[in-house]
């Protein structure tokens, strides 16, 4: 029917079908908006410049919520696991056996013809563990004795028996270590020593055993932390971590050869200034927060933050391209500049050019605020983006620190939570050990060991023993 002769009546209801139809749409178009929005919002927690490029989820074709939170080692880079074309490869090199067992057969599988004798040897190296060993349980007759000159009580010692608990070194070492090497939760530490070793103990018990493994170590914590305050250079960074439920922070100090956490629920500048000291003398390493700048003057600002934040940025103004290209350059030059291994006179020369440099580039006149945000950042770092030029022991980047917190962030994951004081002193300890025993190449089972033992020898040494007035 040509529309031409559709009557009024008919005309006005084919209208108002269209009206309603335009209603319809634009309600589901406004419901896809709000998809969409909320979508990005989560995708910036993944996609932002202070995420890592080997955390971004990228050429995979899948949504963050659509990812496993557990599989944070997975690549999504768009590479492949394992060792990159042209590496060589690693043996493991072969151990001497402790014992050879004769493998012989006496006649042929086939016809059953009997053998003379072997013509040669096919060597196969296997490599086992021995059963699990039941616990050894051990019942020390402490002796009791009393002074008949003072009436001092003494109660007799053993090297091998603990002055608290029914559990021994091993096992104190052995359930820090699942904790926080392993990963496991105290239930599961409880049933792991159930099946492996036959050893009955609740995951309280578990926690206790912990908590002395945390106390025994807590001298060689402090050791760690006087350590990082001589320092001449220590890597900063911090991350979120609950407290009873309650927002606190777990900070990382990192040096060549010590790692210190410290859990505080305070995210300010009084945290560095408590750890390090006031009076630290040190370059801090560190991304833009403002508590560093609070703490110190003597700072190198992170350029792997900067430029991810650059590239961003670029990524949607074209008037910052300019600014990211100009930032890459400077950094790769300098780079390869300071392999050259230049003099003091050089480096204080380069370092003037490139803060000239930098000042001329936050002077330039941009229209989009963000471009003016990154610019605003660069200038208010412009005191800290080059201490790396005059200072060859300072990294240009916070990588060292940023790679100390995974672990932490990997246990924050699994527990939750942290429920208290007690929490917070024995997840703060542990961690430091184990992490700066690693970087020592030392075995932390064996140290774990060597602190429990060290410290039941010296709370002997300083005990008190008990005084019996005479009447």
């Amino acid at each position: 029917m040509n529309e031409d002769d559709l009557t009024k009546d008919e005309l006005l209801s084919r209208f108002l079908q269209m009206e309603e139809r335009i209603n319809e749409l634009e309600e589901k178009l406004d419901q896809k908006d709000e998809r969409i929005e909320e979508l990005e919002t989560r995708l910036r927690k993944y996609e932002n410049p202070h995420t890592p490029p080997s955390k971004r989820r990228s050429g995979t074709g899948e949504s963050p919520t659509e990812q496993n939170d557990e599989d944070d080692d997975v690549r999504t880079d768009g590479g492949t696991p394992g060792r990159k074309d042209g590496h060589d490869p690693e043996w493991r090199s072969p151990p001497d056996p402790d014992e050879e067992t004769e493998v012989t057969c006496d006649c042929c599988p086939e016809c059953g013809d009997h053998f003379d004798e072997s013509v040669g040897v096919s060597p196969r190296l296997v490599e086992e563990i021995p059963d699990p060993q039941p616990p050894e349980v051990t019942q020390y007759n402490r002796h009791r004795y009393q002074c008949d000159s003072c009436g001092t009580e003494t109660v007799a010692t053993h090297p091998d028996c603990p002055d608290e608990g029914q559990f021994g070194v091993n096992v104190i070492a052995q359930s820090a270590l699942s904790r926080y090497d392993h990963r496991l939760p105290y239930r599961k530490i409880a049933d792991r020593f159930e099946q492996l070793h036959r050893l009955e103990l609740s995951g309280a018990s578990a926690w206790h055993a912990t908590e002395r493994a945390a106390r025994a170590g807590r001298c060689e914590y402090e050791q760690i932390r006087r350590e990082i305050q001589d320092a001449d250079v220590v890597h900063i960074d911090e991350t979120g971590i609950k407290r009873d439920g309650e927002q606190a922070w777990i900070w990382t100090f990192r040096t060549a050869q010590h790692t210190l956490y410290a859990v505080r629920e305070s995210r300010g500048s009084d945290v560095p200034a408590e750890v390090l000291g006031e009076d630290f003398a040190g370059t801090v390493i560190c991304d833009g927060w403002t508590a560093y700048p609070a703490f110190s003057s003597n700072l190198q600002r992170c350029w792997a933050h900067l430029l991810r934040e650059a590239e961003d940025v670029a990524s949607d103004h074209e008037e910052a391209e300019p600014v990211y290209r100009y930032l890459t350059q400077m950094f790769v030059g300098l780079q390869s500049w300071l392999e050259t291994d230049p003099g003091p006179r050089e480096r204080a020369q380069m370092h003037r050019s490139c803060q000239n440099g930098l000042k001329s580039l936050v002077e330039r006149s941009v229209t989009a605020e963000s471009v003016a945000t990154l610019l605003g950042k660069i200038e208010g770092g412009l005191d800290h983006w080059l201490t790396f030029i005059g200072e060859p022991a300072v990294s240009p980047t916070n990588n060292a620190a940023e790679n100390a917190l995974r672990e932490p962030v990997v246990l924050r994951k699994i527990i939750g939570t942290l429920r208290n004081d007690r929490g917070m002193f024995v997840h703060e300890t542990v961690l430091s050990l184990l992490a700066t025993w690693r970087q020592q190449g030392r075995n932390p089972y064996e140290e774990l060991r060597r602190v429990v033992s060290s410290n039941e020898m010296i709370s002997r040494a300083h005990a008190v023993p008990a005084v019996e007035t005479s009447g």
